[in-house]
């Protein structure tokens, strides 16, 4: 443990999610190699090669070197930009580390459970060949394409502004035969007679960003990927980055800028990778929690920070990509689904809609797991959904040594005869511990009787360290690492694991309590979302986060938000059906129910059951 006398800093550095104590003698480069985090550093810290970029958040760092001001421009440095290997800290700081200066990439759950779906988008296509203009034929360009589009179409043909600017290069680039990308009888892009045409689907998480490629032409995915929400560097969680935006017109727009910035990079390499056009991106689909789409919409976001935490917009919205400067198809259209409430979002009527709820006539309980729960349970064909506050403790925040998944992080941990072995993601050496091995552990400790049904550490244990009045367990000595100091559990994490399993499970109790069944009574728990995918469920039964049932009523099913939006992209009555059960769904807003807080009491404890409903 470190010794409190020192003078350190706290440095958190984002979007790894991994804290660290350095001092003000020590380099940002240093506080990264001391939280196993290997940055781009080709000149070895002597400040001249510039892979080593961060971006001061918040905070004060020293002021930058001649070194920093020969390889940085004034705009960059005045925008925060500097070299890890150069800056030190002068407060505790927030640091951004760019993807470009690190040296991997992060786990991110991409995946899901595809359905066979009929392929029947918005868009679709229209070759023509028109007739170029002449002294006796001075039509105007879009007069020539209009004339030809009602010898196939009685409606009239509409155009944005957006497309009108194209139309004259794309016509006589391509001597006036082309395909026409149409979204009802509006014109949407202009290509080559040949060329296919794509649609992107978005699942915007408070932490990543899935993001998945479809081809229009046949349906299929030809690229699937994950990269970081920018945000996080303003707020680990939704109710942080209300607050920034709060601040004032310019942070709000800041929140939308780096996210928007974010999306038109992955789309400017993955069309460099695919050999394609920007042109040939011609329909969207985004999906993530409330705030985060209205930060991405631009909404005010203050309403729902305050009570009763309302939206500024629960119905479906098809917006012009124009208004965002996507780089798409002129005249491509983002649909963004319904959401549900306050803090139940697109990306959970997207996963209601990807799981099929109706057709199957059971009772089935969604769990969506991330910094913000999203429970729905379905009973006589009647959906109920709440919002449960987890926090960002399975993100690694709020616990010591806690990190995202990463390579180095801790997943997995076993307890045998007082002898404790775990497993890191990458098979690397540990440098901190995930969402995975935070749950791990902490059933482990529970088994093993290091910590009791409160959580309070039984100092007799063998296991059992004290230090003062502190008590805390090692994952991992000191000597084993690279880092300077061990990797632990204290009691205050063990607090954080509670309150987020806490809240969990007290959203399943009250779901049921409002269904009338218990939850030997649902059919088919269906775990989703990134942390849901990699969680031992297990664990997550020994120390109550989910009810002691039998273990093949679970489903860790990914991505469903993800899955979701991909078919919302692929198939247009998926969308109207979603916006017809949206309007079905009953919200339940838990602080408000008479039996919240005995019911969010007894969640807390950790120990196996069955049911809360009869301790109640």
């Amino acid at each position: 443990m470190s010794n409190p006398s020192e003078k350190t800093f706290t440095i958190d550095l984002e979007p790894i999610g991994k804290r660290i104590q350095l001092n003000p003698d020590k380099t940002i480069a240093d506080a990264a190699m001391f939280a196993g985090i290997p940055l781009v550093t080709s000149c070895n810290g002597l400040g001249i090669c510039a892979s080593c970029k961060i971006l001061l958040v918040q905070g004060q760092l020293t002021a930058p070197t001649v070194g920093e001001k020969s390889k940085l421009s004034e705009a960059a440095i005045s925008e925060g930009i500097r070299l890890a290997c150069q800056a030190r800290p002068l407060s505790d700081v927030r640091i951004h580390i760019p993807p470009g200066s690190l040296t991997f990439g992060q786990q991110l759950q991409i995946e899901g459970i595809h359905n066979l779906i009929p392929l029947s988008p918005t868009i679709s296509p229209l070759n023509v060949q028109l007739s170029p203009p002449s002294q006796s034929d001075l039509d105007s360009d879009f007069e020539r394409l209009r004339k030809v589009y009602q010898q196939y179409y009685p409606e009239p043909l509409r155009a944005s502004l957006s497309v009108l600017r194209t139309l004259p290069g794309c016509l006589r680039k391509n001597n006036w035969n082309v395909r026409l990308i149409l979204k009802n009888n509006e014109l949407v892009s202009i290509l080559p007679t040949d060329s296919e045409f794509f649609g992107l689907a978005l699942d915007i998480g408070s932490t990543k960003i899935a993001a998945y490629w479809v081809s229009l032409n046949n349906g299929t995915i030809i690229k699937q990927a994950g990269f970081m929400n920018p945000q996080i560097s303003y707020g680990e969680d939704v109710v942080n980055r209300i607050s920034f935006a709060n601040q004032g017109k310019k942070q709000q727009n800041k929140l939308q800028q780096v996210l928007i910035e974010s999306i038109n990079q992955h789309i400017l390499e993955t069309c460099r990778e695919l050999n394609i056009y920007e042109e040939q991106i011609v329909d969207l689909v985004v999906v993530g929690n409330t705030v985060i789409h209205h930060l991405f919409c631009g909404l005010p976001v203050r309403s729902m920070g305050e009570a009763p935490y309302v939206s500024v917009v629960k119905k479906a919205l098809t917006i012009p990509s124009s208004e965002f400067n996507l780089f798409v198809a002129p005249g491509a259209k983002i649909y963004l689904p319904p959401n549900i409430a306050g803090y139940v979002g697109a990306d959970h009527t997207a996963a209601l809609s990807a799981v099929r709820l109706f057709e199957t006539g059971k009772t089935i309980c969604l769990i969506d797991i991330g910094t913000n729960t999203e429970i729905s349970l379905i009973h006589n064909k009647k959906i109920i959904a709440c919002s449960c506050a987890s926090g960002p403790a399975f993100e690694g925040a709020h616990i010591r040594d806690g990190m995202r998944a990463a390579p180095g992080a801790i997943e997995k941990v076993s307890i045998q005869n007082n002898t404790v072995s775990f497993s890191t993601i990458g098979q690397k050496q540990p440098v901190g511990i995930c969402g995975s091995g935070i749950l791990s552990v902490a059933a482990e400790m529970r088994k093993n009787a290091i910590i009791d049904h409160r959580g309070v550490f039984q100092k007799k244990h063998p296991l059992t360290r004290t230090e003062g009045k502190q008590s805390y367990f090692v994952l991992a000595e000191s000597d084993q690492l690279n880092n300077n100091h061990a990797i632990t559990i204290s009691r205050s994490d063990i607090n954080e694991i509670q309150l987020a399993k806490g809240a969990i499970r007290t959203g399943i109790e009250i779901l049921c309590q409002k269904s009338g069944i218990i939850p030997q009574q649902i059919d088919q728990f269906l775990i989703a979302g990134a942390f849901g995918t990699y969680l031992d469920l297990e664990s997550a039964i020994e120390i109550g986060m989910f009810p002691d049932v039998e273990l093949d009523r679970f489903q860790q099913i990914g991505n469903a938000a993800g899955v979701g939006a991909r078919e919302l992209l692929i198939n247009a009555e998926q969308r109207h059906q979603l916006e017809i059960m949206a309007d079905q769904i009953e919200y339940v807003e838990l602080t408000s129910e008479l039996t919240f807080n005995d019911t969010y009491v007894l969640a807390l404890y950790l120990e196996k059951n069955d049911s809360l409903f009869t301790k109640i």
